[in-house]
């Protein structure tokens, strides 16, 4: 349900944004709100696309999206504004950084205003709306047994080089008595100093278990890694299983 909160002038409700917002005294509910919260869109595992309509109405109006892992929103994009047109808008704002596998609360916040003039204004906040950020580093796999599912995942995102390898670190989630199986491959790159195929190894687990596989890298790689050994590698790692493919972006660091 969409409210109305009021504002005693423009410049103080865009000044403090969300936090007015929420502490103002609410007057009820708008019949024809200019904030309507829509789905979130390009949902990855750590960001996603907020997506709501704007009804100006002729008058000052300036909007942002509040959103967080609850309704009590901890966070608020940049305000976006003044629009004084008659016509619907568009509001829509990229947010990053999120969790992988968490679920996030969000809406959009009105502020609107007598057109050419500093005189009370008024907030309003859409309807809350969620999405569920994607579980980073997961592929799904069919069981080995019973036709039952399972779920391995990567369980760290920085890969550590040690003696020529790397140990990359897997888990196995799912129905009890299932299984993972999967074959990875990692290649590297390391922006100016190029890119490289480094190796491949095997996970198979039960369901509950993680482990441990050493993948020991090619020359090619080590190379790589000895040429940027005072920076970060961009690395990709590759999964493949009998039912699909998984691309997930990890740290490799020499």
């Amino acid at each position: 349900m969409s409210k109305t909160i009021r504002f005693r002038t423009l410049v103080t409700a865009i000044t403090c944004g969300a936090a007015l917002l929420l502490v103002g005294s609410g007057v009820g509910s708008a019949a024809n709100s200019p904030a309507v919260t829509g789905n979130a869109t390009s949902v990855t595992s750590t960001s996603a696309q907020l997506n709501g309509t704007v009804a100006p109405d002729g008058l000052d109006t300036f909007w942002a999206f509040q959103y967080g892992t609850s309704t009590n929103y901890s966070q608020i994009t940049s305000t976006m504004g003044p629009f004084t047109g008659t016509s619907t808008i568009s509001a829509s704002t990229l947010i990053t950084g999120l969790t992988p596998g968490t679920t996030y609360h969000f809406r959009l916040i009105v502020i609107q205003g007598q057109a050419g003039t500093s005189g009370e204004s008024t907030g309003y906040t859409g309807a809350d709306e969620t999405l569920t950020t994607g579980s980073s580093g997961t592929i799904s796999t069919t069981s080995t047994s019973g036709g039952a599912h399972a779920k391995a995942s990567l369980l760290s995102r920085t890969l550590r080089v040690k003696h020529g390898a790397v140990l990359v670190p897997w888990g196995c989630s799912g129905t009890p008595g299932a299984g993972c199986n999967l074959t990875m491959s990692l290649s590297a790159r390391a922006g100016k100093h190029g890119s490289a195929s480094c190796g491949s190894g095997t996970f198979a687990a039960a369901t509950g278990k993680h482990h441990s596989v050493r993948i020991h890298l090619a020359s090619k790689c080590r190379s790589l890694v000895k040429a940027a050994s005072k920076h970060r590698l961009s690395a990709t790692l590759k999964a493949t299983s009998s039912i699909g493919h998984l691309k997930v972006g990890v740290t490799l660091v020499g």
